[in-house]
Protein backbone atom coordinates (compact mmCIF):
# COMPACT_ATOMS: atom_id res chain seq x y z
CA UNK A 1 0.00 0.00 0.00
CA UNK A 2 1.25 3.49 -0.84
CA UNK A 3 2.48 5.55 2.15
CA UNK A 4 0.08 8.26 0.95
CA UNK A 5 -2.92 6.08 1.85
CA UNK A 6 -5.42 7.33 4.46
CA UNK A 7 -8.10 5.16 6.12
CA UNK A 8 -11.72 6.33 6.28
CA UNK A 9 -14.45 3.95 7.56
CA UNK A 10 -12.97 0.81 6.03
CA UNK A 11 -11.86 2.56 2.84
CA UNK A 12 -8.29 3.70 2.15
CA UNK A 13 -7.85 6.75 -0.06
CA UNK A 14 -4.58 7.06 -1.93
CA UNK A 15 -2.60 9.83 -3.63
CA UNK A 16 0.43 8.15 -5.20
CA UNK A 17 3.90 9.60 -5.53
CA UNK A 18 4.63 10.67 -9.09
CA UNK A 19 1.07 11.70 -9.98
CA UNK A 20 -0.18 15.30 -9.96
CA UNK A 21 -1.56 16.60 -6.67
CA UNK A 22 -5.29 15.93 -6.27
CA UNK A 23 -7.76 18.52 -5.04
CA UNK A 24 -9.59 18.74 -1.69
CA UNK A 25 -12.66 16.80 -2.84
CA UNK A 26 -11.14 13.63 -4.34
CA UNK A 27 -8.23 11.17 -4.20
CA UNK A 28 -6.59 9.41 -7.12
CA UNK A 29 -7.54 5.94 -5.86
CA UNK A 30 -9.46 4.21 -3.09
CA UNK A 31 -9.53 0.63 -1.85
CA UNK A 32 -11.64 -1.42 0.53
CA UNK A 33 -10.31 -3.86 3.12
CA UNK A 34 -10.95 -7.60 3.38
CA UNK A 35 -9.86 -10.88 1.80
CA UNK A 36 -10.57 -9.36 -1.63
CA UNK A 37 -10.02 -5.64 -1.89
CA UNK A 38 -11.93 -3.54 -4.41
CA UNK A 39 -9.84 -0.71 -5.83
CA UNK A 40 -11.40 2.25 -7.64
CA UNK A 41 -9.53 5.12 -9.23
CA UNK A 42 -10.55 8.66 -9.94
CA UNK A 43 -10.76 9.57 -13.61
CA UNK A 44 -7.17 10.02 -14.74
CA UNK A 45 -6.34 12.74 -17.24
CA UNK A 46 -3.28 13.82 -19.20
CA UNK A 47 -1.63 15.96 -16.53
CA UNK A 48 2.05 15.48 -15.67
CA UNK A 49 3.43 15.29 -12.13
CA UNK A 50 3.86 19.08 -12.06
CA UNK A 51 0.16 19.68 -12.80
CA UNK A 52 0.78 20.69 -16.43
CA UNK A 53 -1.84 19.60 -18.99
CA UNK A 54 -0.28 17.85 -22.00
CA UNK A 55 -1.43 19.69 -25.12
CA UNK A 56 -0.95 17.06 -27.83
CA UNK A 57 -4.08 14.82 -27.76
CA UNK A 58 -2.29 11.48 -28.22
CA UNK A 59 0.45 12.41 -25.72
CA UNK A 60 -2.28 13.54 -23.29
CA UNK A 61 -4.00 10.15 -23.60
CA UNK A 62 -0.71 8.32 -23.03
CA UNK A 63 -0.07 10.41 -19.88
CA UNK A 64 -3.58 9.59 -18.61
CA UNK A 65 -2.88 5.86 -18.89
CA UNK A 66 0.50 6.32 -17.18
CA UNK A 67 -1.24 8.11 -14.30
CA UNK A 68 -3.84 5.32 -14.13
CA UNK A 69 -1.11 2.67 -13.98
CA UNK A 70 0.61 4.54 -11.14
CA UNK A 71 -2.65 4.98 -9.21
CA UNK A 72 -3.40 1.24 -9.46
CA UNK A 73 0.17 0.36 -8.49
CA UNK A 74 0.03 2.62 -5.43
CA UNK A 75 -3.15 0.80 -4.32
CA UNK A 76 -1.41 -2.57 -4.64
CA UNK A 77 -3.22 -3.51 -7.86
CA UNK A 78 -1.99 -4.64 -11.27
CA UNK A 79 -3.52 -4.09 -14.67
CA UNK A 80 -4.48 -7.79 -14.60
CA UNK A 81 -6.63 -7.09 -11.52
CA UNK A 82 -8.81 -4.59 -13.39
CA UNK A 83 -12.33 -5.93 -14.02
CA UNK A 84 -13.91 -2.73 -15.36
CA UNK A 85 -12.44 0.12 -17.39
CA UNK A 86 -14.34 3.25 -18.43
CA UNK A 87 -13.00 6.06 -20.58
CA UNK A 88 -14.47 9.36 -21.71
CA UNK A 89 -13.58 11.06 -25.00
CA UNK A 90 -14.34 14.62 -26.07
CA UNK A 91 -15.72 14.80 -29.65
CA UNK A 92 -15.51 11.04 -30.11
CA UNK A 93 -14.82 9.94 -33.69
CA UNK A 94 -15.16 6.20 -34.35
CA UNK A 95 -13.01 6.62 -37.48
CA UNK A 96 -10.13 8.12 -35.51
CA UNK A 97 -9.76 6.38 -32.15
CA UNK A 98 -6.77 8.26 -30.75
CA UNK A 99 -6.84 6.24 -27.53
CA UNK A 100 -6.46 2.81 -29.18
CA UNK A 101 -2.64 2.63 -29.23
CA UNK A 102 -2.24 3.66 -25.58
CA UNK A 103 -5.15 1.44 -24.49
CA UNK A 104 -3.67 -1.68 -26.11
CA UNK A 105 -0.27 -0.88 -24.57
CA UNK A 106 -1.83 -0.39 -21.12
CA UNK A 107 -3.89 -3.61 -21.16
CA UNK A 108 -1.06 -5.72 -22.65
CA UNK A 109 -3.41 -8.58 -23.54
CA UNK A 110 -5.73 -8.20 -20.53
CA UNK A 111 -9.44 -8.05 -21.47
CA UNK A 112 -11.63 -6.47 -18.74
CA UNK A 113 -15.18 -5.23 -19.27
CA UNK A 114 -14.91 -1.78 -20.85
CA UNK A 115 -17.10 1.17 -21.73
CA UNK A 116 -16.28 4.10 -24.02
CA UNK A 117 -18.30 7.27 -23.49
CA UNK A 118 -18.33 10.21 -25.87
CA UNK A 119 -18.77 13.54 -24.07
CA UNK A 120 -19.07 17.18 -25.01
CA UNK A 121 -16.49 18.37 -22.46
CA UNK A 122 -14.51 17.33 -19.39
CA UNK A 123 -13.52 19.18 -16.20
CA UNK A 124 -11.02 21.46 -17.98
CA UNK A 125 -11.34 22.91 -21.50
CA UNK A 126 -8.01 21.35 -22.60
CA UNK A 127 -8.89 17.81 -21.43
CA UNK A 128 -9.72 15.47 -24.32
CA UNK A 129 -9.63 12.12 -22.49
CA UNK A 130 -10.29 10.65 -19.04
CA UNK A 131 -10.05 7.04 -17.87
CA UNK A 132 -11.03 5.25 -14.64
CA UNK A 133 -10.58 1.66 -13.46
CA UNK A 134 -12.04 -0.80 -10.97
CA UNK A 135 -9.93 -3.72 -9.76
CA UNK A 136 -10.29 -6.70 -7.42
CA UNK A 137 -7.14 -7.67 -5.50
CA UNK A 138 -6.92 -10.92 -3.54
CA UNK A 139 -5.01 -10.47 -0.32
CA UNK A 140 -2.05 -12.71 0.41
CA UNK A 141 -0.69 -13.76 3.78
CA UNK A 142 1.61 -11.21 5.37
CA UNK A 143 5.20 -12.05 4.56
CA UNK A 144 7.37 -12.89 7.57
CA UNK A 145 11.03 -11.87 7.48
CA UNK A 146 13.82 -11.46 10.00
CA UNK A 147 14.45 -7.78 9.22
CA UNK A 148 12.50 -4.95 7.60
CA UNK A 149 14.66 -2.21 6.07
CA UNK A 150 12.89 1.12 5.69
CA UNK A 151 14.18 3.14 2.75
CA UNK A 152 15.85 2.00 -0.47
CA UNK A 153 18.59 4.61 -0.51
CA UNK A 154 22.21 3.49 -0.70
CA UNK A 155 22.38 2.85 3.05
CA UNK A 156 19.17 0.81 3.05
CA UNK A 157 20.19 -1.26 0.03
CA UNK A 158 23.63 -1.93 1.50
CA UNK A 159 22.04 -2.93 4.83
CA UNK A 160 19.72 -5.38 3.03
CA UNK A 161 22.66 -6.78 1.09
CA UNK A 162 24.69 -7.37 4.26
CA UNK A 163 21.68 -8.88 6.08
CA UNK A 164 21.14 -11.42 3.31
CA UNK A 165 24.83 -12.27 3.19
CA UNK A 166 24.66 -12.93 6.92
CA UNK A 167 21.97 -15.56 6.28
CA UNK A 168 18.88 -13.61 7.38
CA UNK A 169 15.78 -12.81 5.35
CA UNK A 170 14.74 -9.21 4.83
CA UNK A 171 12.45 -6.95 2.86
CA UNK A 172 13.05 -3.34 1.80
CA UNK A 173 10.14 -0.89 1.80
CA UNK A 174 10.37 2.38 -0.11
CA UNK A 175 7.91 5.28 -0.49
CA UNK A 176 9.12 6.34 -3.91
CA UNK A 177 8.67 4.43 -7.17
CA UNK A 178 12.45 4.01 -7.48
CA UNK A 179 15.53 3.13 -5.45
CA UNK A 180 18.66 5.21 -4.84
CA UNK A 181 17.46 7.90 -2.43
CA UNK A 182 19.42 11.10 -2.94
CA UNK A 183 21.54 9.45 -5.61
CA UNK A 184 19.42 10.44 -8.58
CA UNK A 185 20.28 11.88 -12.00
CA UNK A 186 17.64 13.47 -14.24
CA UNK A 187 17.43 14.92 -17.73
CA UNK A 188 14.92 17.75 -17.05
CA UNK A 189 14.87 19.29 -20.52
CA UNK A 190 14.98 16.03 -22.46
CA UNK A 191 18.09 17.14 -24.33
CA UNK A 192 20.59 14.58 -22.96
CA UNK A 193 21.98 17.10 -20.44
CA UNK A 194 21.94 15.35 -17.07
CA UNK A 195 21.74 16.96 -13.64
CA UNK A 196 22.53 15.22 -10.32
CA UNK A 197 19.84 15.99 -7.76
CA UNK A 198 21.87 14.62 -4.88
CA UNK A 199 25.10 12.67 -4.44
CA UNK A 200 27.58 13.29 -7.26
CA UNK A 201 31.08 12.56 -5.90
CA UNK A 202 32.62 9.98 -3.58
CA UNK A 203 36.13 9.53 -2.18
CA UNK A 204 38.04 7.06 -0.04
CA UNK A 205 38.28 9.42 2.96
CA UNK A 206 34.94 10.82 4.15
CA UNK A 207 32.85 8.51 1.96
CA UNK A 208 34.92 5.40 2.60
CA UNK A 209 31.98 2.99 2.91
CA UNK A 210 30.35 3.91 -0.38
CA UNK A 211 33.78 4.00 -2.01
CA UNK A 212 34.45 0.45 -0.80
CA UNK A 213 31.04 -0.64 -2.08
CA UNK A 214 31.72 0.81 -5.53
CA UNK A 215 35.05 -0.98 -5.64
CA UNK A 216 33.52 -4.30 -4.53
CA UNK A 217 30.95 -4.04 -7.34
CA UNK A 218 33.72 -3.30 -9.87
CA UNK A 219 32.07 -0.03 -10.87
CA UNK A 220 34.09 2.22 -13.15
CA UNK A 221 35.00 5.57 -11.57
CA UNK A 222 36.28 8.78 -13.13
CA UNK A 223 38.79 10.79 -11.12
CA UNK A 224 37.72 14.38 -10.52
CA UNK A 225 40.48 16.90 -11.21
CA UNK A 226 40.72 19.32 -8.26
CA UNK A 227 43.50 21.54 -9.63
CA UNK A 228 42.90 24.73 -11.60
CA UNK A 229 39.63 26.41 -12.51
CA UNK A 230 36.15 25.04 -13.04
CA UNK A 231 34.49 25.66 -16.40
CA UNK A 232 30.73 26.05 -16.07
CA UNK A 233 28.12 26.17 -18.82
CA UNK A 234 24.87 27.93 -17.99
CA UNK A 235 21.42 26.96 -19.26
CA UNK A 236 21.76 29.43 -22.13
CA UNK A 237 25.05 27.97 -23.38
CA UNK A 238 27.37 30.65 -21.94
CA UNK A 239 30.72 29.64 -20.39
CA UNK A 240 32.71 31.09 -17.50
CA UNK A 241 35.37 29.91 -15.05
CA UNK A 242 35.92 30.12 -11.30
CA UNK A 243 38.50 28.55 -8.93
CA UNK A 244 37.81 24.96 -7.84
CA UNK A 245 36.37 24.76 -4.32
CA UNK A 246 34.59 28.11 -4.58
CA UNK A 247 31.23 29.29 -5.92
CA UNK A 248 30.92 31.45 -9.06
CA UNK A 249 30.54 35.18 -8.50
CA UNK A 250 27.00 36.50 -8.76
CA UNK A 251 28.25 39.23 -11.12
CA UNK A 252 29.61 36.56 -13.50
CA UNK A 253 26.24 34.77 -13.55
CA UNK A 254 24.26 37.97 -14.14
CA UNK A 255 26.61 39.11 -16.92
CA UNK A 256 25.78 35.93 -18.83
CA UNK A 257 22.08 36.84 -18.88
CA UNK A 258 20.92 33.35 -17.91
CA UNK A 259 17.27 33.11 -19.02
CA UNK A 260 15.84 32.61 -15.52
CA UNK A 261 17.93 35.56 -14.25
CA UNK A 262 17.53 37.71 -17.38
CA UNK A 263 17.89 41.42 -16.68
CA UNK A 264 15.58 44.00 -18.26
Amino acid sequence: MSPGAKPTAGVWTIDPHGVWKSGPIFSHAATTTGSVRIVATAGQVGVDRNGVIIKDPEAQIEQAFQNLHRALEAAGAKVEDVFKLVWYIVNYDHKNRLYRKSLIKFLNGHRPATTAVGVQALAEPDFVFEVEAYAAVRQVQVQKVDVVVVGAGLSGLKAAYDIQRAGFSCIVVEARDRVGGKTWTVNPLGDDKSVDLGAAWINDTNQSYIYSLAKSLSLSMVEQNTAGDVVQEDIGGGLFTFPYGTAPKVSDILDLRIPFLRLT
